[in-house]
């Protein structure tokens, strides 16, 4: 997952680091559900939202060919 969200997240992701796994009863037998903190920055301007939801999205594509989904 993190080399998936590393390949993905193109030059303006600064870091990734998960901070909580969770199993149980909420979730279906055999799965879990794994959080992310993501930080994305570039050194010469200001993001845009434009320029994280790019990148997100390239991000969540990679994982969801994975066979990640997304928990909403």
């Amino acid at each position: 997952i993190e080399a998936m969200i590393g390949q993905r997240g193109g030059r303006i992701l600064e870091s990734c680091q998960l901070f909580d796994i969770y199993e149980g009863e909420q979730i279906g037998e055999g799965f879990k559900s794994m959080a992310y903190s993501i930080t994305f920055r570039a050194k010469d301007r200001t993001l845009e939202e434009s320029d994280v939801a790019a990148a997100m999205k390239k991000i969540l594509n990679g994982l969801e060919s994975l066979g990640i989904e997304l928990r909403k």
